[in-house]
């Protein structure tokens, strides 16, 4: 029998219906083709998904019933009804042998994307599967390459922030600021973020209400402790770090237009590699060179990376931004003189 992972195409609205129609068809209660495809739709629009059309729903049915082998009794003149004449789950499908070969190179590129324990212990699954089903996956060699750093300090303390945050534990850590004195802070944690190598914890000290990003190397030592964990209502984890370069959000500021030129030389490399997602072309000069807007707070770590480019890039707007760039090229400037 096929597995639904071999075959099922990557788009998670698909998967959501096949999921949902699988239910529909195993159950007691008995559908027509047309209550079927409505029941379907309402479950998608409560799921918030788009409701299909009729086209989309044959093909899904033919895909449950041609490619996962799925028992569906067609509809008659004598029995108009749509279910399934035997008991049949795509859950209870088994998975194959191509499948586990792809759950371990999934691993292998995760081992090598972070240090969190838990991706051995998903290695552990992945090995109890290729017993299962008796296949060895043989190691291969690099398909996928990853920047290569030193090794980040404050690592050793990914696991328990994870499971902090997963399992909404309040923690107590020693905390150190460059050129400060350690301090003793109650820690809610609600995200992980890695910037440059750099790990830091989101979240706020008991009773705050602003939102801190902890940086994991400055971190002296971390246990447990049991105040009653206080729920995230101060941002959103999806979206928090979407109108921002780095980690730092400035106090008080707003988001800015931001309007550069690039220059021929470098025109192409920041069209293909965009400085952020907002990033738009809005005038392509005889030269070569581009104007490009951005939408972003202004940091320092927008500001690092603006000069990282040297005179491949101009500010245009806005004159804080500007001004504070040329500021720092004269500092830059005086330490050759």
């Amino acid at each position: 029998m096929q597995s639904i992972c071999t075959h099922m195409p990557l788009n998670k609205s698909f998967q959501i219906r096949v999921e949902i129609l699988d239910e529909l068809l195993g159950s007691p209660k008995r559908r027509k083709m047309q209550e079927l495809m409505e029941d379907l739709n309402d479950r998608l629009e409560f799921g918030g998904y788009s409701r299909i059309g009729r086209h989309t729903f044959y093909d899904d049915i033919a895909y449950l019933e041609n490619k996962l082998g799925a028992p569906i009794k067609r509809a008659t003149k004598a029995d108009p009804y749509v279910y399934y004449y035997e008991k049949f789950s795509i859950k209870n499908i088994p998975i194959d042998e191509e499948d586990v070969s792809l759950l371990r190179q999934a691993i292998e590129i995760l081992k090598k994307a972070t240090d969190l324990n838990i991706i051995n212990d998903l290695d552990n699954i992945v090995t109890k599967l290729e017993n299962k089903v008796h296949t060895n996956i043989p190691n291969s060699s690099t398909v996928i390459a990853f920047e290569e750093h030193t090794k980040a300090l404050g690592q050793e303390y990914l696991d328990d922030l994870f499971n902090a945050i997963v399992n909404k534990s309040p923690i107590k850590i020693s905390y150190q600021p460059f050129g400060k004195d350690i301090r003793e802070w109650i820690i809610h944690a609600y995200m992980l973020k890695e910037y440059r190598n750099r790990w830091y914890v989101i979240g706020r000290r008991s009773g705050g209400n602003i939102a801190l990003a902890i940086a994991l190397d400055r971190i002296k030592k971390l246990s447990n402790c049991k105040e009653v964990f206080e729920e995230n209502d101060l941002f959103n984890p999806n979206n928090y770090f979407n109108d921002i370069i780095g980690i730092t959000f400035p106090e008080g500021k707003k988001i800015e237009k931001i309007f550069l030129k690039i220059s021929p030389e470098s025109a192409d490399y920041i069209i293909t590699k965009p400085i952020h997602k907002s990033q738009e072309v809005i005038k392509k000069f005889n030269d070569g060179s581009i104007k490009v807007q951005l939408s972003l707070y202004i940091n320092f770590e927008l500001k690092a990376h603006l000069l990282s480019y040297g005179p491949q890039i101009k500010v245009i707007k806005p004159k804080c931004l500007k001004s504070d760039l040329h500021e720092l090229y004269i500092k830059g400037v005086a330490l050759y003189t």
